[in-house]
């Protein structure tokens, strides 16, 4: 079994704990909600992990991790106050606070708490398969993921911008790793810190190649939106993969209602950002250690327009950032 695989088998192990452990009078903890992504997506581990701490240890704050179809839903569920936190997509929630593309009009119960992790964007197929660039999907089966999720509207610039046209799917991550492995399908994509999950089942299974996002795509997308940045999927990041691969990445924050009450917030992130919880989570997912390395990323909410959540600033001040 690779170190990939030990991980992902450690954090079904850790939740379990988690599970077991919390303290039982969540009738008298006000009960919140995080939308972050389906199994098979990175942010469903991230995220989870968030919440199985807050509610370990947490003696006034419960939280439970939403299933959802991605970033894009979750953004609405904030937004519509039915979730109170949430994965925010950098490069979406420029979007939403615009009021562009999918979101219509502009969204204003959008407030930061602080940087979770960043994404690198995903293109796999069987290393048998021949394919090595994003021009030789041309015609092939290719799962989008979901719509309402990033993958989908990445997936969809991504190949917009190649010039070429593919069979669409829209299949959750875990599901598409199977596909491709029975010859249902060609390729998936998802943007993931690594590992992703979804990613781990894929190599494990047979001989994998990541396909880069470089070039004209890469070098277009940084140009039509400011949160999108180059970055690689380090060589070894799974079974059979030697290289590292170019491709494009952005951050991805943890957000929350604007309208949620500060002292709830203020508790998220003074447990989500303190010395024991950064340890466990970043068991719980390695992906965490870059929002780490980057905290607290007020420019880059500013940068955005995105406010800071007066419960976080509140946080964030207390260790001398404004």
């Amino acid at each position: 079994m690779s170190g990939i695989r030990r991980a992902v088998v450690a954090l079904i192990a850790i939740f379990a704990v988690v599970a077991l452990s919390a303290p039982g009078a969540n009738a008298a903890r006000i009960k919140v909600s995080v939308a972050s992504a389906g199994p098979g997506a990175a942010a469903y581990v991230i995220w989870g992990g968030l919440a199985a701490y807050i509610s370990k240890t947490s003696k006034t704050v419960a939280m439970s991790n939403l299933t959802t179809r991605g970033a894009v839903e979750d953004i609405r569920l904030v937004e519509n106050g039915k979730a109170e936190f949430a994965l925010g997509v950098a490069t979406l929630l420029d979007l939403a606070i615009k009021g562009k593309k999918m979101f219509k009009k502009k969204y204003t119960n959008q407030c930061g708490v602080g940087p979770a992790t960043a994404s690198m964007f995903h293109i796999g197929v069987k290393k048998s398969s021949g394919i090595k660039t994003v021009m030789d999907l041309d015609g092939k089966r290719v799962s989008f993921a979901k719509k309402g999720s990033s993958t989908h509207f990445m997936t969809r610039t991504i190949i917009k911008l190649a010039g070429i046209k593919v069979r669409e799917e829209n299949l959750n991550w875990n599901v598409a790793a199977d596909a491709i492995k029975d010859n249902r399908l060609d390729a998936f994509t998802i943007p993931n810190p690594v590992p992703s999950p979804a990613f781990v089942k894929f190599s494990t299974a047979q001989p994998i190649t990541l396909l880069p996002v470089d070039g004209k795509i890469l070098k277009t997308m940084l140009t039509m939106n400011n949160a999108y940045f180059p970055i690689s999927i380090p060589a070894k990041s799974y079974d059979g993969q030697d290289k590292a691969v170019k491709t494009v990445g952005y951050t991805a924050w943890t957000i929350a209602g604007c309208n949620v009450p500060a002292d709830v917030v203020y508790e998220v992130t003074r447990l989500n950002y303190s010395k024991k919880g950064m340890i466990f989570l970043g068991r719980v997912h390695k992906g965490w250690e870059v929002g780490f390395s980057i905290m607290p990323a007020l420019d880059q909410m500013k940068a955005i327009n995105m406010k800071v959540h007066p419960g976080a600033a509140r946080y964030w001040k207390e260790k001398g950032f404004n």
